[in-house]
């Protein structure tokens, strides 16, 4: 059973394993694009951009802090106190708006729509208010809900 590898069946034996090799490359993020790993409907934690938890104490401190949440941008305020967030796309154009501690409303710099600390819309164009999330600390860390 000693048998002796050819070089053409060695050479078309490694040719065939790294076409194998180069098909499963492209096949893995596909199919992760297609099935992708969710976190659950329920919850979602918030985190900044790399991908680290915004605590709830940093909010707290600083009044808002913008994040990522259920894959999109969300705000979460500290206002009288209490966490609330809210996406941070205006329904109009998809704009990013901010939080004017000052003022205690939303705005969106691209058309200058105005929310209430409720998500609320004061004026501009925008048709609709800002969708909000449910709020749970847990350990000092935010988790969004959809409400």
């Amino acid at each position: 059973m000693n048998e002796k590898i050819e070089r053409r069946n060695f050479l078309g034996t490694l040719i065939n394993w790294i076409l194998g090799i180069t098909v499963v490359s492209w096949i893995i993020p596909i199919v992760a694009y297609l099935f992708p790993k969710s976190k659950g409907e329920a919850e979602n934690v918030f985190m900044d951009p790399s991908g680290n938890p915004i605590t709830s104490s940093a909010v707290l401190a600083e009044g808002a802090k913008i994040g990522l949440s259920f894959g999109g941008p969300a705000v979460v305020i500290s206002y009288k106190g209490e966490l609330r967030a809210f996406s941070a796309v205006c329904p109009h154009l998809g704009c990013i708006v901010q939080w004017r501690k000052d003022e205690r409303i939303f705005l969106c710099p691209c058309h200058g729509a105005k929310f209430d600390f409720n998500g609320d819309v004061i004026s501009g164009p925008a048709p609709k208010p800002l969708p909000e999330y449910r709020v749970e600390v847990e350990k000092n860390e935010i988790k969004l809900l959809k409400a």
